[in-house]
């Protein structure tokens, strides 16, 4: 149906007017997250780019029409007591939407014959069996209220707020899949692999993964055990699929690259042009750098070095099948092999040796050797078999200059010896005692307590950072309720800090902390008193990490998490007191206050969620967190400190009268999987910056924080014509949310976050300026462009390039 049908949905994002009328709708059915201002049943909804749609309001329910009376008569006094509870809400000339039958209930089979009994009995009311189509496009317009922006209010109907942090593992999958498919493997197979091949069709099937994934209760893991787990295998397969074509597509473009043998080809699967720190193996050889495709050194630093002696056994007779099991292709054991020494030694044992090939060695097929081992075993031989590992180093190195959609190439040069800071790179990262510093932020860690002091290069200074604290939760998946008297945990038992990276291209501390939390909450299927007096010991590792070049702090930990019913968050106070948050979401960035309108069903909780980033200024600075499937935040204390949730640790579907919801949101069932009883690790940034979220390109930030540059080994291919170093596509001027092949032609969307500014975006392919088609959701062309395309402020514009 030609409606955007959206009765369910634990509250709405912003945008969703725009998509709607770019997929030519013009009417919007909704029922959670409206909010007290909205004093009609019907109203204007409006994007962040001023398009809008009418909204039509299900008044107290989404199926606000079951369990209608069998009895013509009964049934007219139902309409008059739902007038009567109306009141003024209803609108002056509009009919009232009655929907029976949804997700959970058939419709009522008698409906038609009850309805033309009560239309013949009396004439105060007029009932019609009817579709939302053929309904909303009759009801007025005029005179409607109007709303700007998100729904997620809870003053009619809850929005069951906690959803977002339930089984963080679900919500961290979710993430890692849609990155594969959207930001990794769409953009490098429309750009690098043919237009016809098998990747369209693990694309679709990805798809499909994340689709059926999309239903509320199946997004939020607010739902039975066994059908989370079957949620989580999607999300993973959807990753794989995405991860396959990116490999796919990233040895296609190796191939075609005109390099020297062994070089190292970094790509770039986003927009801007960016630096990054890039992880390679090369030979283990005390002389030589890695240097880029101009001959310029990059900085480098070893992270580890391995090799030597690998497998090694003495088998006789038959026996030696068992270790031919280990033969495939070019590779034994796991490794490719460059060369096989054999010797006959004095004892009569023939001893075969595997040299492992490096980088730069061509790998030999192993056939032959494998039928000269099968003869010595017929002959029941004694045969030694040694694997040699070729020496290599794991070395990291500061890629500079990928350009947006493209590539640069590198190689290890043995004349060229690295220093650690070359040509005008920037300032290297160092770590030693307790302390990280990379010339832009200076990071230091109170090893009493392991909060952080984190300053800027420009005099922003944030102290206590990363405070974990920890309390009681004696709510259910749907949301967060603490127990009627909880007990608050914020300081460790004990700390300890060490240095892992030194330097320069990347510093690593390691943050050891022993916490004594409560093991458990004491309830049952309705509510929670308190927090239990047995406790448990509970270890926290946290990786902090500067790298070279970067403004934010790297953190990644991993928590033990050995206590049940409870709520972990870290905490960051802010440089200057704030007035509200500016949070990404669906295609823009979305202005919160400190508060949440709740109502009668649910306490109205600022825990707001964002998608990858959510930043807290009072305009002149602030601290930004970049978070990767970490999707709730508070800003707490009045504006002073913002609070990352870390995970929710629940025992319930749903419980029946938590603290904070004094009705169930669903089945009262006991579950094992929300308790997260394992090691959970969870990744996030730390960005104090001045200034506002886009004077600090936050967008970028979360590229370079959450999708890693690529890598992958070229060179020496026949009939490489592609150069060193190359774009297939170029972009600026707005953000890039996909790139797809479909028809054969490639789409470009775009969106400016902006919520002022007007924006000119530029979009170009390797011959020239793009041209083609603005398009609607549905292909449908708008107007022509070329080159150039004008963005207001907080539009998304689908683009069709010319073939």
């Amino acid at each position: 149906m030609a409606v955007g049908y959206l009765p369910d949905m634990f509250s709405h994002i912003a945008q969703m007017p725009q998509l709607l009328r770019l997929a030519g709708l013009d009417h919007a059915v909704v029922w959670r997250g409206v909010p007290s201002a909205v004093d009609r049943t019907a109203f204007w909804w409006e994007a962040l780019d001023g398009s809008r749609v009418r909204a039509e309001y299900l008044y107290g329910s989404y199926s606000n029409g079951r369990d209608l009376p069998d009895d013509a008569k009964q049934l007219v006094a139902r309409a008059h007591g739902y007038l009567l509870e109306l009141g003024n809400a209803r609108l002056p000339d509009g009919d009232v939407l009655l929907m029976n039958g949804s997700d959970h209930l058939l419709p009522q089979p008698w409906l038609g014959s009850v309805v033309a009994e009560a239309n013949r009995i009396q004439d105060d009311y007029q009932f019609v069996v009817t579709s939302v189509p053929e309904y909303v496009v009759t009801q007025p317009t005029a005179g409607l209220p109007l709303w700007r922006g998100e729904l997620r209010s809870g003053a009619r109907a809850n929005v069951l707020m906690g959803v977002a942090s339930n089984r963080v593992d679900v919500h961290q999958l979710c993430a890692a899949a849609e990155r594969a498919v959207e930001r990794r493997a769409e953009p490098l197979s429309t750009l690098f692999l043919p237009e016809e091949g098998p990747h369209h069709r693990l694309l679709d099937l990805a798809w499909r993964n994340l689709v059926l994934n999309s239903a509320h209760d199946s997004a939020c893991a607010c739902s039975h055990d066994e059908v989370v787990e079957a949620v989580r295998v999607r999300y993973q397969e959807a990753r794989h699929l995405g991860e396959a074509v990116a490999r796919d597509s990233l040895r296609r473009l190796a191939s075609q690259i005109d390099t020297a043998p062994g070089s190292t080809i970094v790509v770039n699967p986003t927009a801007r042009p960016r630096d990054g720190v890039v992880v390679v193996y090369v030979p283990d050889d005390d002389a030589g750098s890695i240097v880029d495709d101009e001959g310029r050194t990059c900085p480098m630093q070893v992270i580890r070095t391995f090799g030597g002696e690998g497998l090694s056994t003495i088998v006789t007779g038959q026996k030696i099948r068992w270790v031919l099991e280990l033969v495939r292709g070019p590779e034994f054991a796991g490794a490719r092999i460059a060369e096989v020494a054999r010797t006959h030694l004095p004892d009569g044992t023939h001893e075969y040796v595997f040299r492992a090939a490096g980088p730069l060695d061509e790998p030999i097929d192993l056939e032959a050797v494998r039928e000269e081992l099968l003869e010595l075993g017929n002959q029941d031989a004694t045969i030694r078999i040694r694997q040699v590992l070729a020496p290599m180093r794991e070395v990291a190195f500061l890629a500079r200059g990928i350009p947006g959609f493209g590539w640069r190439t590198f190689r290890v040069s043995p004349d060229a010896v690295s220093s650690g800071r070359e040509q005008d790179a920037p300032p290297p990262a160092r770590a030693e005692g307790t302390t990280l510093d990379n010339g832009q932020l200076v990071v230091n860690v109170d090893a009493d307590d392991g909060t952080l002091s984190l300053r800027t290069a420009d005099g922003v200074t944030i102290t206590g950072a990363n405070r974990l604290v920890d309390g009681g939760d004696g709510g259910d998946t749907y949301n967060y309720s603490p127990p009627a008297e909880d007990t608050i945990i914020a300081e460790p038992q004990q700390v300890r800090v060490s240095v892992l990276e030194a330097g320069p291209v990347r510093a690593q501390l390691l943050v050891e902390s022993r916490y004594r939390w409560p093991s458990h909450a004491l309830g049952n299927a309705h509510a929670c008193s308190r927090r239990s007096d047995d406790t448990v010991d509970v270890e926290v590792r946290t990786t902090l990490e500067l790298r070279t070049g970067e403004p934010f702090l790297r953190i990644h930990t991993e928590i033990d998490n050995r206590a049940r019913d409870h709520r972990l968050r870290a905490h960051v106070p802010l440089p200057k007191p704030v007035t509200g948050s500016d949070a990404e979401c669906a295609f823009g960035v979305v202005r919160r206050g400190l508060t949440a309108e709740g109502g009668p069903h649910e306490a109205g909780l600022p825990t707001f969620v964002s998608r990858r980033f959510v930043d807290c200024s009072n305009g002149d600075e602030g601290v930004a967190l970049l978070h990767d499937g970490l999707l709730e935040y508070e800003v707490v204390d009045d504006g002073r400190e913002v609070a990352l949730t870390l995970l929710r640790a629940t025992g319930y579907l749903s419980r029946a009268e938590p603290e904070l919801r004094p009705n169930p949101a669903g089945p009262v069932d006991p579950l094992e999987g929300p308790q997260l009883q394992r090691t959970v690790a969870v990744d996030y940034a730390l960005f104090p910056h001045r200034g506002r979220w886009p004077d600090a390109d936050l967008h970028a930030a979360s590229d370079a924080f959450m999708v890693p540059l690529e890598r992958v080994r070229g060179g020496g291919w026949p009939g490489a014509t592609r150069p060193p170093r190359g774009q297939a596509l170029r972009v600026g001027g707005a953000q890039v949310s996909a790139i797809v092949r479909e028809s054969g032609a490639m789409i470009v969307r775009l969106y400016n976050p902006a919520d002022d500014d007007s924006t000119t975006a530029s979009v170009a392919l390797p011959d020239g300026p793009a041209a083609g088609w603005i398009v609607d959701l549905r292909g449908r062309p708008l107007e022509r462009f070329e080159g150039e395309v004008e963005l207001r402020a907080g539009q998304i514009v689908t683009l069709r390039l010319d073939a």
